[in-house]
């Protein structure tokens, strides 16, 4: 879909892009094991971003709480905004963006960390309790809806006849005629 006339700022696939932005953000994490990059985007414009830290006396910063705090800093109203991150988020940073008027996080899918299990179920039950939308972001296509690469590989021992790719009487470029199994031409 081409850009809206008239709208410079346009962004084609918004969700991806921002995705993008919060995995950039995520290179800079100082936490060994899950690091994690977050922005809270406004009318498309980033008015916060954080990243997920490890202090020296093993303490957890999660980087949507370090966006949280970012935007609140810069003293940036954040009501109607949205969060995307590449974490799923603590419960902590459920309920300070519930505070700040954010209704939506968008995550990237990928599996959860099996140490914060717990709090995310948590996490995921006060979200719900607030009317917070927590809705994945899938960077691969889906594997069930791919071309089966498989399909060629016909047993011509079992299948002499059978030749899948072979043309048939259909011609998409004549809608004049239709074919149906249970009439002749219609």
């Amino acid at each position: 879909m081409p850009s809206p006339k008239g709208d410079p700022t346009y962004i084609k696939n918004r969700e991806r892009f921002f995705i993008d932005v919060a995995l950039t953000i995520s290179k800079a994490s100082t936490h060994p094991k899950s690091p994690g990059g977050c922005i809270i985007v406004r009318d498309r414009e980033i008015i916060g971003d954080g990243r997920s830290l490890l202090t020296d006396s093993m303490v957890e910063i999660d980087c949507i709480s370090y966006a949280i705090a970012a935007a609140a800093k810069a003293g940036t109203p954040a009501i109607g905004a949205v969060i995307y991150t590449t974490r799923y988020p603590f419960s902590t940073s459920i309920f300070q963006a519930h505070l700040m008027g954010i209704k939506k996080i968008v995550l990237l899918a990928h599996d959860w960390e099996p140490y914060y299990k717990e709090e995310f179920r948590r996490s995921a039950r006060l979200a719900r309790e607030l009317n917070m939308a927590i809705e994945p972001v899938f960077l691969d296509k889906d594997p069930r809806f791919t071309k089966n690469t498989n399909d060629r590989d016909i047993d011509e021992t079992l299948f002499p006849q059978a030749n899948p790719f072979a043309p048939d009487e259909y011609d998409p470029d004549n809608s004049a005629h239709t074919f149906d199994d249970n009439t002749a031409t219609i």
